[in-house]
């Protein structure tokens, strides 16, 4: 479609119309200025980028769409670089990003409150100190538990506890580090900077936590396990299945346990 009544299709041209418009328009359609500055297609393409990346194995997804080297943990540094908010954006951008996560958290902090425990794993922990301090935070103050019916006020709490919180479908991760496994597959000068999540483990990182929300795909690999281990393997590889079965065993017998206890 032509933007301006010019002819054609001009990503930049069309999008400077769109802006002028947009902001000649404000008394009618109440919508907030754009602010003049520079806009081009690249822009939204790194903030897409940004965004996706910070989606549960958005960085797997993200690394196919801009056609990166797929190799699992060192190739793909790449699309972790680019998925990552440098300084320029991360004043528009990491607010929101971190309150699409804590919002994802609320449901959580409210079982947490009803005395509820609502994850297993090595950063278990951790992730329950946090809920239950945030829970203390509003259970001290008359003002905050007048307003818990809001939402909001859960959600920028959440989001200041959790704000290098980065949510999985197989596990969650509170990025620390020191105590992450997946820099252990990164030279020394690159460690620290952000989390591998092609290199993650899940069943033994001090930073990973697990929800009944990942029980479904930890069931589902250790029914893969044992069928696999039914079946006539080399030695070399009936150890590697007989050890990852271990491993995810050690995940779901704590989600046995957390249905026990409910």
């Amino acid at each position: 479609m032509a933007g301006g009544g010019h002819g054609g299709f001009d990503a930049a041209r069309d999008i400077d119309d769109f802006i002028a418009t947009v902001n000649t328009n404000r008394e009618y359609t109440g919508l907030e200025e754009i602010p003049e500055t520079l806009v081009r297609p690249h822009m939204f393409r790194h903030t897409m980028s940004i965004i996706a990346a910070q989606e549960p194995d958005g960085e797997i997804a993200l690394g196919l769409q801009l056609k990166h080297a797929a190799r699992r943990a060192m190739a793909n540094r790449t699309t972790l670089a680019y998925g990552k908010p440098d300084a320029r954006w991360a004043k528009e951008f990491d607010n929101q990003l971190q309150v699409a996560a804590a919002k994802k958290l609320v449901s959580l902090l409210q079982a947490r409150r009803a005395g509820k425990v609502i994850a297993v794993g090595p950063g278990a922990v951790r992730f329950h100190a946090g809920l239950d301090k945030v829970n203390d935070v509003i259970e001290q103050s008359t003002v905050l538990r007048a307003q818990l019916a809001d939402e909001r006020l859960e959600i920028t709490l959440l989001r200041d506890e959790f704000a290098d919180l980065h949510l999985g479908t197989v596990n969650h991760c509170l990025w620390n580090a020191p105590t992450a496994e997946c820099q252990n597959q990164l030279p020394p000068e690159q460690r620290g900077q952000t989390p591998l999540l092609g290199a993650c483990q899940p069943a033994r990182c001090r930073n990973s936590v697990l929800t009944l929300a990942h029980e479904p795909i930890w069931r589902m690999e250790e029914a893969d396990l044992v069928s696999l281990l039914k079946k006539k393997l080399s030695k070399p590889r009936r150890e590697q299945a007989l050890t990852r079965l271990a491993e995810v065993r050690s995940a779901t017998v704590q989600f046995d346990k957390m249905r026990e206890d409910a």
